[in-house]
């Protein structure tokens, strides 16, 4: 899903010039990571239009915080961090009240599944047209590596509907690639 920038040991100095407020720094360091910010947004928000809206957003938040990053960190995780919390304050903004609805069948389990042949473009279809709350659990879960907890506070939900909404997120996925991809379990 999302395309990972290689780092490159000139890494530390670009950060260091943006730090000092070189815009060229700036320019390189947008372009650099621009296309990953951008798929990240793209798992959240399924006009495109919003979601270059939000990149340059979480770009903005990214250049101001950018003198309290602590370089022992990892650069593209913190950078994933700020866009990720930008698209979700952009959905809360946007819905007026986030609807999760308990699924229930939870005796039913999903494998998960391998999507490594499946067309990345054919896949974000499906994950854009999952309901709101399954979507969000769902690419938090699955993509940015939250725990059910973690989700929980996040959407100011509770851990079983987190659990539900992922499960039932697994189903329908599982269920339009069978039909429409030939998609084995």
């Amino acid at each position: 899903m999302a395309k990972i920038v290689s780092f490159h040991k000139n890494n530390n100095r670009l950060i260091a010039e943006v730090k000092k407020g070189n815009r060229i720094a700036q320019k390189e360091l947008y372009e650099a990571y621009s296309p990953s910010v951008l798929s990240i947004c793209r798992l959240y928000i399924n006009d495109l239009h919003f979601a270059e809206d939000i990149m340059i957003k979480a770009f903005f938040k990214i250049f101001m915080k950018l003198p309290d990053y602590q370089e022992q960190n990892h650069f593209y995780a913190w950078i994933r961090r700020i866009t990720v919390n930008e698209c979700i304050d952009f959905l809360r903004s946007s819905v007026n009240k986030m609807t999760f609805s308990e699924w229930e069948d939870m005796d039913e389990t999903y494998e998960d599944f391998n999507t490594k042949n499946i067309d990345t473009e054919y896949l974000q279809k499906f994950i854009d047209d999952l309901p709101f709350g399954c979507k969000m659990v769902f690419n938090l879960y699955v993509f940015e590596d939250f725990t059910h907890k973690e989700i929980a506070e996040e959407l100011s939900i509770s851990v079983g509907t987190s659990k539900s909404q992922l499960s039932y997120a697994k189903k329908i996925l599982q269920e339009k690639l069978s039909k429409d991809y030939n998609y084995a379990r």
